[in-house]
């Protein structure tokens, strides 16, 4: 089964939402608001950019949290129903692949948006070392790239458009 897979996704979105949460907490304590705005707010929580940012970042997160829970659903109900026989056809695997190969994308993808993007509502402060924030970015991105998600991507588009189901691999 694609537990492994799994895994991973919940570990990029651990660690978005880490980002989100010292970013927040920097932004909170820190972060001014833009000087030139038409309508000047007295602080950087107070920034409509801001706030805009932060509620995308949080409701995309939330997004791939609910599809990893779906996916981990999906998993456990394999085990509950076919582990001991072990009948589980190709075509029933293959769903399951394929709604952990979503996750894989979305936490892929919306993670590297949340850890790179944190940089547009923390000021150009935040982008130094010592603050610490980019360490979240760079986890990320470094993982991700030993399973590129171009393949998970092709592989979810070959099941769509032609119904293949894909084999099991030893990543998978």
């Amino acid at each position: 089964m694609s537990s492994i897979q799994l895994v991973f996704s919940n570990f990029y979105i651990g660690i978005a939402l880490g980002a989100l949460n010292f970013a927040s907490s920097y932004t909170t304590k820190n972060t001014r608001p833009w000087p030139y705005t038409p309508r000047p707010v007295p602080a950087g929580v107070d920034e409509p950019y801001i706030l805009q940012r932060y509620g995308s970042f949080l409701a995309h997160l939330r997004a791939a949290e609910a599809l990893a829970d779906v996916a981990g659903e999906k998993i456990r109900d394999v085990y509950l129903h076919h582990s001991e026989k072990r009948d589980i056809s190709a075509a029933e695997r293959g769903e399951v692949a394929e709604w952990v190969a979503s996750v894989k994308a979305v936490a892929t993808e919306t993670p590297l948006r949340v850890t790179s993007g944190v940089f547009e509502v923390t000021g150009a402060r935040a982008t130094a070392a010592k603050v610490g924030l980019d360490r979240f970015w760079r986890d990320v991105r470094t993982h991700s790239l030993h399973d590129p998600v171009a393949y998970k991507e092709e592989e979810l588009g070959r099941y769509l458009l032609k119904g293949e189901v894909p084999g099991p691999t030893w990543y998978t």
